[in-house]
């Protein structure tokens, strides 16, 4: 839905880079679309690094670029970070559970099965990302609550694009075409349907994220890394 707002906005949009690699990587050939995105997708991270430093160098003014967490292996030199202006789109890790669960087998049978699981949703590994982009920084990075943007879409946006130096006018609507767009990954049959019937923001509505008692280890495991980075995030009040 992101990845809309701001091609709405003007920019270029780049969608999940380092999936394939991961994939690739990982051989997780249970994934939803997964034969579409090795065929079509850049495998070898260093390539992938190389073509999100020089993206939006083009008409655009700027990329928007739609990174996940999980897809930063440890193998990943996260030096093109320097070339990035870095921000963090976050999510409740109960949301973000419940989201994955129906995609991946996140049910842990072991101790060591919680921590594998709390990675494969990704959000354990946001610490070294944000880490490192406040270090590059030199303080902190912009933080966003997806369900901000729902509730407060203007003031969020207006708050956020001026924290990255990009033009936003709050009375233009943001709007956009259905469906598949041209630079929506190979994976988006597999994972977009919903986002392909949205032609705009939607009204907000409170949706409680109930995960099985045996997702509860995950969800420990994955809220002080969230919370941590949660308390830097703008809040878009007038």
């Amino acid at each position: 839905m992101m990845m809309r707002v701001f091609e709405a906005l003007g920019c270029e949009v780049i969608d999940e880079p380092f999936y394939a690699y991961w994939l690739n990587a990982t051989q997780r050939v249970d994934d939803p679309g997964y034969a579409a995105t090795l065929a079509h997708h850049e495998t070898d991270w260093r390539r992938v690094a190389e073509m999100v430093i020089t993206a939006g160098r083009n008409a655009h003014a700027r990329s928007y670029q739609k990174h996940m967490a999980i897809h930063m292996l440890a193998e990943v030199d996260l030096g093109f970070m320097t070339e990035l202006q870095n921000c963090f789109l976050i999510r409740h890790p109960a949301e973000v559970i419940a989201s994955m669960a129906a995609f991946r087998s996140l049910t842990p049978k072991t101790t060591a099965d919680v921590a594998a699981a709390a990675y494969l949703v990704g959000i354990p590994q946001l610490e070294r990302i944000f880490d490192e982009a406040t270090r590059i920084q030199g303080g902190i990075p912009t933080v966003v609550d997806a369900n901000d943007v729902l509730q407060r879409p203007s003031a969020v946006l207006a708050e956020f694009c001026q924290s990255v130096g990009l033009p936003f006018d709050p009375s233009a609507p943001i709007q956009w075409a259905p469906g598949k767009h041209p630079n929506d990954g190979a994976w988006a049959d597999e994972w977009y349907q919903s986002v392909f019937a949205t032609v705009g923001l939607q009204p907000y509505q409170a949706r409680p994220s109930r995960i099985p008692d045996a997702l509860e280890p995950v969800l420990e495991y994955c809220l002080p890394s969230y919370e941590r980075i949660a308390q830097h995030k703008i809040k878009g009040f007038s």
